[in-house]
């Protein structure tokens, strides 16, 4: 059988993390091959190699890479995709690729992506997974907070995202439409709800159950109100490894607070999702499947209306926090000084972390470590 490249494109916030992190730490049969860059995923190298603006990239804008230093960085970055891609070819195997960013490339880097890979001689799949899009601006705005945002931000700065129909037919007209295969991210249709053994069924791979990894799920309700309070009243580090470690360490211990899900109201995300409505048929079509779309359903009490409502915590949260922090109970006050509060203890759980988690931290950087230094060799 011919080799192949079966690009895995996201959609963004569609269990891409769980995808990349089982196919990098979990695969292990020589004949099956995920390629990042010796990264969880491939998302920021594939956009420094392809994008059409390389002034853009981080490394140059954020980190201040000299022209050389980027163009030398892309050169080795070439060469290791090349390399992997040859190999594909040459053992007839299938590569794998997941940048959920190519969701959102323009047309011509999708077609630079398409030139680069078929001069390998290798026929590309792409897959994405399409959320319903109020699911997406509930768990995008999470996200937002979770990675250190403060401000109440409902709407993506670039709405373009939400236009399925419109991604769907670039990605179409770059790699055909036979070879675009779109799932809906719908996890009560997935093996165990999980969208790893969906991916792991429909493209064959010989990954062990055992090995499947499910990143975080979204933060309760109550979760995320704490966590909301936090990034308001307490400055955030950012940058070091030891801050994104911490980050994702206090998240993670929130993630164990139960609770109802976040709800936006149909109030808050009509006005970015209205004028999409008309797509619905289309997107349908597509899948084979009616498409939900029950923003304008989303408008029971608990929906959140304003960001005043993510500053109200109920009893439970709080004793909660307060029990796992190992600090005195909270005094209800004002909403902001009550909130302040809130956000003095998960200042200090966040202080506090669990040995456990701390270990499992670093075996994953000890491997990403090794992984890296394999493919320098």
């Amino acid at each position: 059988m011919a080799g192949e490249c079966i690009l895995h494109v996201g959609m963004p916030r569609t269990g891409a993390s769980s995808i990349q992190e089982s196919l990098y730490y979990g695969l292990d049969n020589p004949e099956t091959l995920y390629f990042s860059f010796a990264e969880t995923k491939a998302t920021a190298t594939i956009n420094a190699l392809f994008a059409a603006d390389p002034s853009d990239d981080p490394r140059v804008r954020m980190l201040g890479w000299s022209p050389e230093r980027f163009a030398e960085f892309q050169r080795t970055a070439e060469q290791k995709l090349w390399q992997a891609l040859s190999v594909a070819t040459s053992t007839h195997s299938s590569l794998y690729l997941s940048a959920e960013n190519c969701w959102m490339m323009p047309e011509a880097e999708l077609l630079a992506v398409r030139k680069f890979i078929n001069a390998a001689k290798l026929a590309i799949r792409v897959v994405a997974y399409l959320r319903p899009r109020h699911d997406w601006l509930e768990s995008r705005f999470q996200d937002h907070i979770v990675r250190g945002g403060r401000s109440f931000r409902i709407t993506p700065q670039n709405v373009a995202v939400l236009d399925y129909a419109e991604r769907i037919r670039v990605l179409e007209r770059v790699f055909g439409g036979a070879r675009v295969e779109l799932f809906p991210y719908a996890p009560h249709l997935f093996p165990d709800g999980c969208v790893v053994r969906h991916f792991r069924k429909n493209y064959h791979l010989d990954l062990e159950t055992e090995k499947i990894r499910r990143s975080p799920g979204s933060l309760s309700l109550p979760a995320f109100r704490l966590l909301y309070a936090y990034r308001q009243f307490i400055p955030q580090r950012r940058g070091s490894h030891a801050a994104l470690r911490q980050n994702a360490l206090l998240v993670k211990q929130l993630s164990s607070l139960a609770g109802p899900p976040l709800r936006l109201h149909a109030d808050l995300v009509s006005p970015v999702l209205e004028p999409l409505q008309g797509q619905r048929s289309v997107i349908s079509q597509r899948l084979r499947l009616e498409f939900p779309e029950t923003w304008h359903n989303r408008s029971d009490e608990q929906a959140i209306r304003s960001e005043q409502d993510l500053l109200t915590f109920c009893d439970q949260s709080l004793e909660w926090l307060c029990t796992v922090s190992r600090t005195p109970r909270i005094r209800r006050g004002t909403p902001e000084q009550t909130a302040q509060q809130v956000a003095e203890r998960v200042e200090k759980l966040r202080s506090s972390i669990p040995m456990s988690l701390t270990i499992q931290w670093n075996l994953d950087a000890t491997k990403r470590f090794f992984r890296r230094v394999a493919q320098n060799i």
